[in-house]
């Protein structure tokens, strides 16, 4: 029998993810937000919440490469020195006279290439991911820095549907993040890669014992995240007209604390791209409500530490909550949904 129709409503309910993670932080966007704008009225306004979604769009496209990275069990410290260098060549390669779409598919392939390369590391040689992307969190910035000659790159006004254009009143950048999410979400929903992410982050030697492909799925996790930071490095360049080789150096950790407030986990087998998109929401709410009560900027970092200590207090309040009343282990689960999934495809 199925342990999860024998279970009472109310324990199904407390093992949700909609409850453990996404719920609290629903709720505390929603304070921050009503105590902000009850301070200044133009708080919820439709101008500043496009603006919100707008400020943390390329940190959203780049926190979702993180989030399928972390469920298979790994982690890119490179990425926001790779967005900063793919925004360097494309402007680069917009000054020598290319295309503007040569110019981004140039810089996704290369993208591609360098996440392609981690993800052979570490599934073929077992290098550990947090040592080797630190590594090339330095590589991709001096490359920048020597491409670029130290200085900021400009990209005359090019590239205005990447960055400035507007669609149904909303700039690009945030329909960008939103396809991102919605896409990623429905991967790691409905389809067998998905299934393996969890599955390999959850228990990698038990899911390749199953015959679950596990080298395969880490490498596709780093090019996937790789090739969004690329795109992400993109539209921050287009957004400012400017490739600068020092853009955006504290997103691969902010890109990290949205996965884990989404309730992703850095041991792997957990993440959720909506939780994420509610992660990083929350982020850009909390900078903005700082903003808006004319909080002095030093306080920013303290604030963001505390909210990611927050994140972590509620993840292990859910893990404690899960284990009291019980859930089916995640591997299994995932194994014989695969298994169903393969049986109704050979009929």
């Amino acid at each position: 029998m199925n342990v999860d129709n024998r279970s009472p409503l109310k324990q199904r309910i407390l093992r949700s993810d909609g409850v453990r993670f996404m719920a609290p932080l629903i709720v505390a966007i929603i304070a921050i937000s009503l105590y902000t704008n009850g301070e200044n009225g133009n708080f919820l306004g439709s101008d500043n919440l496009k603006n919100i979604l707008l400020q943390v769009s390329v940190l959203g496209i780049i926190a979702i490469g993180q989030t399928l990275l972390i469920a298979a069990g790994q982690l890119d410290l490179s990425v926001a020195t790779l967005a900063a260098l793919a925004g360097v060549i494309g402007a680069t390669r917009i000054n020598d006279g290319g295309s503007e779409l040569w110019a981004v598919l140039l810089v996704l392939v290369i993208c591609a290439l360098f996440g392609l390369l981690w993800g052979i590391l570490v599934a073929g040689l077992k290098i550990p991911p947090f040592i080797l992307t630190l590594g090339g969190t330095s590589l991709f910035a001096s490359i920048a820095l020597r491409i670029s000659k130290s200085s900021p790159v400009p990209a005359r006004e090019r590239f205005e549907w990447l960055g400035r254009a507007k669609v149904f009143g909303v700039q690009t950048p945030i329909w960008y993040f939103l396809i991102v999410v919605v896409v990623a979400a429905f991967v790691m929903r409905y389809t067998r890669f998905g299934r393996h992410v969890y599955a390999t982050g959850s228990n990698e030697e038990a899911s390749y014992l199953t015959g679950i492909p596990t080298a395969r799925t880490k490498v596709l996790c780093f090019v996937i995240s790789s090739t969004l930071a690329g795109f992400a490095g993109l539209v921050a360049m287009a957004r400012i007209s400017t490739g600068d080789p020092r853009n955006g150096s504290q997103l691969a950790l902010q890109a990290i604390a949205a996965v884990v407030l989404g309730g992703g986990t850095l041991a792997g087998g957990r993440g959720s791209p909506i939780g994420t998109f509610i992660g990083v929401v929350l982020l850009a709410v909390v900078q903005s409500a700082l903003t808006f009560n004319n909080v002095q900027t030093f306080w920013n970092d303290a604030v963001f530490g505390l909210v990611l200590i927050f994140a972590v207090v509620v993840t292990a309040i859910g893990d404690l909550r899960r284990r009291r009343f019980g859930a089916r282990p995640i591997l299994a689960s995932l194994i014989r949904r695969s298994e169903s999934v393969r049986v109704s495809s050979e009929k």
